[in-house]
């Protein structure tokens, strides 16, 4: 009795008792080694120890890439409270620590702090405030234009029109397509005539005042032309508001000059879109644009010695078929041209996943991840948040890495059913303790991979402070 009283009912109930694992011997070798999934290798992150070998764990897409891993993608899921932030984060931060650059989209809140998950470790990693978009604008609110210069223009028509239909609603018709084009050109050349840089405001006033030789050109008159554009003047005007009206659904995020603190060589960037309505047209919206700044911008061909492939030198490798290869860059002292890495993290991406638009959108840095050396990163809680559209499952394909924490039987039924996982699974996934999850990485599983970290990492991860007394517990991982 004297013992039971010694215990503190109050201790941590999260860490997780360390076992003896006896795999020295020949007798537990002849009983692993045959069903043990082979390693991933020693390059890479450290993610924690397989529990079923004692093995330390170390993924890197990068690293395990062609050698049974197909492609870099990976998605993340499981109950609230499991850890799946947690082995997000931390994983992205030992890989900056390996030379990539992460850009994070976050739609999860933290009420007692006033903003996303992620902005912590972005601080502690940069020393940068995250680019936080907020309805409206304010004092540290960001904004990125759609019309900035530095997303070339054939890419910056076909975003200006994404803008158009999702705010209609619809797809534009031939000759309302038309007008737009003529006036995200005039607009350009209106701004540059005044020393600046045009944004979707100028494009609506275009759309309202068409050129006259525009007009001959395209064998319609004045009023014609007008017409054609009219309704894509309004569904700009409602979206980015104007002098008479200041309720615009983008006032404040993508109606004016893209912010300079929106510093995409950082480390790790992270978008801040948790005052933005989820579900609604201006998230669908800010994400779209997000997307194409980052194809245009971030992921540009670049060296991991910072230099761009026209700095290095061209070496034949095929005298007789012309074959060649980026070589040494004389200045930088780099001997052989490497693409630099990246890693996308959509956290929330059910917001993303969820929408079809945007899906199809995030399908093209999914498919050509490999030409980008990208990376792709879901935090989701379940697959039955995601609808079952096309476009979701063909996004939900393409990741070649999953991570599944516990979930409850119907839960972890369905995902493996949609995963096409073995039967097996399903009863496995409901019995994970937290911290620990089932990967299946390319077409092997290894059943249980425990996330370990350190205590500086844990303060970091630290996500439920409104629901933890962190006078007698722990943080929480998720």
């Amino acid at each position: 009795m004297t013992g039971l009283l010694d215990l503190n009912p109050m201790a941590p109930m999260d860490e997780t008792a360390r076992r003896p694992l006896y795999t020295e011997t020949t007798t537990s070798q002849a009983l692993y080694l045959p069903i043990a999934p082979p390693t991933l290798g020693t390059a890479g992150a450290v993610i924690g120890r397989e529990l079923y070998s004692g093995k330390a764990f170390i993924y890197c897409p990068f690293s395990a890439f062609g050698d049974g891993l197909p492609g870099g993608n990976m998605i993340a899921m499981g109950d609230t409270g499991r850890g799946k932030s947690s082995l997000v984060k931390t994983y992205t931060a030992r890989q900056i620590r390996l030379g990539r650059k992460v850009v994070v989209l976050d739609t999860k809140e933290q009420k007692e702090r006033e903003e996303g998950e992620w902005a912590a470790l972005g601080r502690s990693l940069t020393g940068r405030a995250p680019v936080k978009f907020t309805p409206g604008g304010g004092a540290k609110a960001s904004c990125i234009n759609p019309m900035d210069p530095a997303i070339a223009g054939k890419r910056q028509i076909e975003l200006v029109r994404t803008i158009v239909e999702l705010g209609l609603g619809r797809p534009l018709g031939e000759f309302a397509g038309s007008a737009l084009r003529l006036a995200i050109r005039r607009a350009h050349q209106r701004a540059t005539a005044d020393s600046r840089s045009p944004v979707l405001a100028d494009v609506a006033a275009a759309l309202r005042s068409p050129d006259a030789t525009d007009a001959v050109a395209k064998k319609r008159s004045e009023e014609e032309l007008l017409n054609d554009g009219l309704e894509a003047s309004y569904v700009l005007d409602r979206l980015c508001g104007t002098e008479q009206d200041a309720s615009g659904d983008l006032l404040g995020m993508l109606d004016g000059p893209t912010s300079l603190s929106v510093d995409l060589d950082a480390d790790m960037v992270v978008f801040d879109l948790t005052k933005v309505p989820s579900g609604g047209v201006a998230m669908t919206i800010l994400v779209a644009v997000i997307s194409v700044f980052l194809e245009e911008v971030w992921l540009r061909p670049l060296c991991e010695c910072g230099a761009e492939p026209s700095q290095h030198e061209r070496r034949v490798v095929d005298t007789s078929s012309g074959a060649w290869e980026l070589g040494a860059n004389p200045d930088s002292g780099c001997h052989r041209y490497t693409q630099r890495k990246r890693i996308l993290v959509c956290e929330e991406a059910w917001h993303i996943l969820g929408t079809p638009q945007l899906a199809a959108l995030l399908e093209k840095f999914l498919k050509f991840a490999r030409g980008y050396g990208l990376s792709c990163i879901f935090i989701v809680h379940h697959l039955s948040d995601i609808d079952d559209s096309p476009e979701t499952q063909a996004a939900l394909k393409m990741a070649d890495t999953v991570v599944v924490y516990s979930m409850k039987k119907s839960e972890a039924e369905d995902t493996v059913r949609r995963l096409g996982l073995p039967a097996w699974t399903a009863e496995h996934i409901m019995r994970l303790r937290r911290g620990v999850a089932l990967w299946k990485v390319g077409e092997v599983i290894y059943p249980g991979v425990q996330h370990l970290l350190t205590e500086a990492e844990q303060h970091l991860c630290f996500s439920s402070g409104s629901m933890t007394d962190l006078t007698t517990s722990s943080p929480d991982l998720e």
